[in-house]
């Protein structure tokens, strides 16, 4: 006698299309979250005591030796429209700009999020906020967060004299 055993047929699962998302870093500053894409940043320090340069903009902290490597600082509150950075807390965002690094100070870093390409939305900068720095707008944690390009916010910064 022979046994045998009965397979039920495949079931084909379609699985819906997988949208493309972008890795993004939520940061505060000034009370108000923003985020930029994880590429766009080498590395998170915290803040460190700067040292003026005399002439630069209200913009620019000043100079961080991280690890024998001179670091300009941007203040992140005052690029943005928001009040300016603390100097005594917060974190930096260290960003490749040309040869050099590049420290744009924020108040706190929130988390990570993955979120899909449909999610985002044009948005207008407010005039508070140089021309080519929001590249769009998203929602993380039920709240509207303009998303940044840090090289063009270091750009603004820093390359105006190049």
């Amino acid at each position: 006698m022979s046994e045998s055993a009965t397979v039920p047929p495949e079931q084909t699962v379609e699985e819906a299309p997988r949208i493309p998302t972008r890795r993004l870093l939520a940061f505060e500053v000034g009370g108000s979250v923003f985020a930029c894409d994880m590429e766009s940043f080498r590395e998170i320090v915290p803040t460190q005591r700067t040292t003026r340069l005399p002439g630069a903009p209200d913009t620019v902290c000043g100079l961080i030796n991280l690890r024998g490597t001179i670091v300009t600082v941007i203040d992140g509150g005052i690029v943005l429209g928001k009040p300016p950075c603390a100097k005594t807390s917060g974190l930096i965002l260290l960003a490749d700009y040309f040869e050099r690094l590049v420290g744009v100070g924020v108040d706190d870093v929130r988390d990570i999020h993955d979120v899909p390409i449909d999610q985002f939305a044009n948005a207008d900068a407010p005039d508070s906020i140089a021309e080519g720095i929001v590249t769009g707008v998203v929602e993380i944690e039920d709240k509207r967060v303009m998303v940044l390009d840090i090289k063009a916010l270091v750009q603004q910064v820093i390359g105006q004299g190049r």
